[in-house]
C-alpha cells in the first residue's frame, strides 16, 4: 500500500466517523424535538425522569458534536495534504516533481526579469509582463526602506532555488529507490541487502508481518523504501 493509499484510508475512516457522530447527535435531538417550546415540561420543579434523560442525551448529543468536528478537522487536513502533496511512492511521483520544479523556474526567471527592468526603468519591457512601472515605484516607495530596492527581495529567490534542489534530490532519491526494488524484484528471493557494516534491506513485495516484526526488534528503521541496520543484527530467514 502506498502512502497516498494509507491516507486516502485514514481520511475515509475519519469521514466515516464523523458521520457516525452526526448520526448519534441527530437521533439524540430527535428524542428532544417533541418537547421543544413545551414550557411546563422545562421549567416545573422537583425531579421528572422524562426531562432528566432528554437533558442527559441533549448533553451526548454536544459531545458526539465535539468528536464530529475534531474528526472533520482532521478529515479536511488529510484532503489538503493529498492534493497539494507530492509522494515519493506515487507513480507519477517524478513527472509532478519535474512539473513543479518548471514551474518555480519559470516564476524565479520571472521575477529575476522584473528587478532586471525595473532597475532599469524600463517601462515597456514592464508592461509587456503586465505591471505598471510607475504604479510599481509608488508600490515600494510605500512599502519603506524595509522593502529595499527591488520588487522581489532576494530571501524569494533563495526560497525558490531551496525548492527546486531539494525537488530535484527527491527525483534522485525517487530513482534510486525504484532501482532498488527492481533489483529485489529481479532477485530470486525477492529481496536485495546492500551494504557491509550496515545495510538496506530492500523487499520487492512487503514481506510477512513476521519479518517486519523481526526487523523492528533488531533496530531497523524503514526509510526510502527500504529497511536500513547492522548487519551483525539481521534476522535470519531475510533471504
Amino acid at each position: 500500500m502506498t502512502r497516498r493509499e494509507r491516507l486516502e484510508r485514514k481520511l475515509e475512516n475519519r469521514e466515516a466517523w464523523a458521520d457516525g457522530r452526526r448520526a448519534k447527535a441527530d437521533a439524540l435531538h430527535r428524542r428532544a424535538e417533541p418537547y421543544r417550546g413545551d414550557t411546563a415540561f422545562w421549567t416545573q420543579p422537583g425531579h421528572i425522569p422524562e426531562r432528566a434523560r432528554i437533558l442527559r442525551g441533549l448533553e451526548r448529543a454536544y459531545e458526539h458534536g465535539q468528536v464530529a468536528a475534531h474528526h472533520d478537522s482532521k478529515a479536511a487536513g488529510l484532503e489538503a495534504q493529498l492534493d497539494r502533496s507530492i509522494f515519493s511512492d506515487d507513480d507519477n511521483a517524478i513527472a509532478e516533481l519535474e512539473a513543479r520544479i518548471a514551474e518555480h523556474e519559470a516564476t524565479r526567471d520571472r521575477m529575476v526579469l522584473v528587478n532586471k527592468l525595473f532597475r532599469k526603468g524600463a517601462a515597456a519591457g514592464l508592461a509587456e509582463l503586465g505591471i505598471d512601472l510607475e504604479q510599481l515605484r509608488a508600490k515600494l516607495k510605500e512599502a519603506g526602506a524595509y522593502w529595499g530596492s527591488k520588487p522581489h527581495l532576494p530571501y524569494e529567490l533563495s526560497n525558490l532555488g531551496a525548492r527546486i534542489r531539494s525537488d530535484r534530490e527527491r527525483i534522485k532519491d525517487i530513482q534510486a529507490r525504484r532501482a532498488r526494488t527492481e533489483r529485489a524484484e529481479s532477485s530470486a528471493g525477492g529481496v536485495v541487502i546492500e551494504g557491509e557494516t550496515w545495510v538496506r534491506v530492500t523487499f520487492a513485495e512487503k514481506p510477512a508481518r513476521a519479518i517486519l516484526d523481526a526487523l523492528k526488534a533488531a533496530g531497523f528503521r524503514w526509510g526510502q523504501g527500504s529497511w536500513m541496520g547492522e548487519r551483525a543484527k539481521l534476522p535470519e530467514g531475510i533471504l
